[in-house]
């Protein structure tokens, strides 16, 4: 017998099912990701109206049964639709790669923490104006945090010293992907897959790891070949330390539509 509950939740994923229905993926607070079927919610005059778009931010009704792969979702009222990433292609790029890697890595488990990471960074996206891009690093910085397995950029991850206040920002620094962090001089020769990262690379990640607010994210900046390696650098990180992961199909659809992006 199904349970009535009742949760926040936030739009993976929704495709068509059947004449007038759709199956949604949700991160809900409470239950992880949960799939299920909306019965009627492509009718013209349905209930549901827009609430299914990816992204937005819903108090859902889920008549959950233990062990069923695909549950039943009722009345649904949306809290946020973050309207203005919807408005811009640039924001809804970066949107739906937050969301895609959120389906990718998440699992039928509570992690009210991850939910409050995924809403703070919408937020964040929908009411920002300028660059807006290091919201995905921060993300995924704060991400690793909350997987267990915290990157560090200010200390050497081998020996605990503090890495070298300044230096010329094109230098080379020793990234150790298994251990997570930089290497000083001294322990740079440690096994282990690692990366040489510039300088200037790790000291913007280190500024983005400390920031507790994704609104403080907003006062950066880096150049396109800046973000490049950033993420270079992280998605390494990622591929190390969890299973499954891979290329984002959102980012190779929007690449196509904002090539310089």
């Amino acid at each position: 017998m199904s349970e009535a509950v009742r949760t926040e939740a936030v739009v993976l994923r929704t495709m068509k099912y059947g004449e007038t229905s759709v199956i949604v993926t949700l991160y809900t607070k409470e239950f992880g990701k949960v799939s299920g079927i909306v019965k009627g919610a492509r009718q013209t005059k349905g209930r549901f109206g827009s609430s299914f778009q990816p992204m937005a931010q819903l108090r859902a009704m889920i008549y959950r049964k233990e062990g069923r792969d695909l549950q039943t979702i009722g009345q649904c009222d949306v809290v946020n639709d973050f309207r203005h990433i919807h408005d811009e292609l640039p924001k809804m790029a970066l949107g739906m790669k937050l969301i895609e890697l959120v389906q990718m890595i998440s699992h039928e488990e509570a992690n009210a923490n991850l939910f409050d990471l995924l809403v703070s960074a919408l937020a964040a996206l929908d009411v920002a104006e300028g660059d807006f891009t290091l919201l995905f690093p921060w993300f995924v910085v704060s991400l690793c945090f909350l997987l267990g397995f915290e990157p560090t950029f200010h200390e050497c991850v081998s020996c605990g010293r503090k890495k070298s206040p300044s230096g010329p920002p094109a230098s080379r620094l020793r990234f150790h992907l298994e251990r997570g962090g930089v290497l000083c001089d001294e322990c740079a020769g440690t096994t282990g897959p690692a990366l040489n990262v510039r300088r200037s690379i790790i000291d913007l990640l280190d500024r983005i790891a400390q920031a507790s607010d994704p609104e403080l994210i907003l006062a950066l900046a880096a150049s396109r070949e800046e973000r490049a390696e950033m993420d270079m650098l992280l998605w390494a990180y990622l591929r190390q330390h969890v299973a499954g992961i891979r290329p984002l199909k959102s980012e190779k659809v929007f690449a196509k539509i904002l090539p310089d992006s």
